[in-house]
């Protein structure tokens, strides 16, 4: 079942530290600026609470999502909820956090104002790119395999010398590519595809979890070109490429 977490309820909440300090020079926004070259990091290696107040009018969470790249190794952390933001209960079981590869949890989908994720008892700073708390939107439809390229997309600019010798360019590592058409998708699933255009704007990369089940964050290399083929009944392409650090 192909997956896409494209809101961060952090983006339009409330978002402040209840326990540690930010380090100035790596502030607490960065954990909600959709770039994970970016790292909010505390002032010491004590323990860190980040408190999220969505206000009145709360959409509802079921996953927690943090890019790769993170110091987090050997750390124990925990993702909570609360209606007053006093009494709080976990979304998941606190857990030993093992290896800095991407972070992802999730629950059955819960519609309350105060969320909290918590880092206890670190040995150093704790170091972050982004704090996802989104909602999943599984595909009404999806297809079972990819409809482009199987390779990776090298990252690499190709130059001549003037004999004619190519010369290259490595700009970082090979990003991975999934293009997926789908054909024969009804309206709900053209509603929600065009929300998912609306939230990306062109400009906010967000998570996917392929046809394999791997999660990735990327962004839109072109238009969805969402167009009905019957009535109400739609294709699109879904032409997404990674962002990495």
């Amino acid at each position: 079942m192909i997956k896409c977490c494209y809101e961060n309820i952090l983006e339009t909440s409330v978002v402040t530290l209840s326990a540690g300090t930010e380090d100035a020079g790596f502030p607490l926004y960065r954990l909600y600026d959709r770039g994970i070259v970016r790292f909010f990091k505390t002032t010491a290696a004590v323990t860190t609470t980040v408190k999220v107040d969505q206000g009145g009018s709360p959409i509802r969470v079921d996953r927690l999502l943090i890019p790769a790249g993170h110091n987090l190794d050997g750390m124990t952390l925990g993702i909570e909820y609360s209606d007053d933001g006093i009494s709080y209960t976990p979304a998941v079981a606190m857990w030993v956090q093992e290896g800095t590869a991407l972070i992802e949890k999730s629950w059955p989908a819960e519609s309350r104002r105060y969320w909290r994720f918590t880092i206890s008892g670190p040995s150093s700073a704790p170091r972050i790119t982004e704090l996802f708390l989104t909602r999943s939107y599984e595909w009404e439809k999806d297809p079972a395999h990819l409809s482009g390229p199987l390779e990776p997309f090298f990252n690499a600019e190709r130059d001549e010398t003037s004999s004619g010798q190519g010369r290259h360019l490595i700009n970082g590592s090979a990003k991975r590519q999934r293009l997926y058409h789908v054909s024969g998708a009804w309206e709900v699933q053209k509603n929600n595809i065009l929300g998912l255009n609306a939230a990306w704007a062109g400009s906010k990369p967000f998570f996917l979890c392929d046809h394999e089940g791997v999660w990735m964050f990327g962004e839109l290399r072109k238009p969805i070109n969402l167009k009905e083929t019957a009535y109400q009944e739609y294709g699109f392409d879904f032409d997404f490429l990674e962002v990495i650090p």
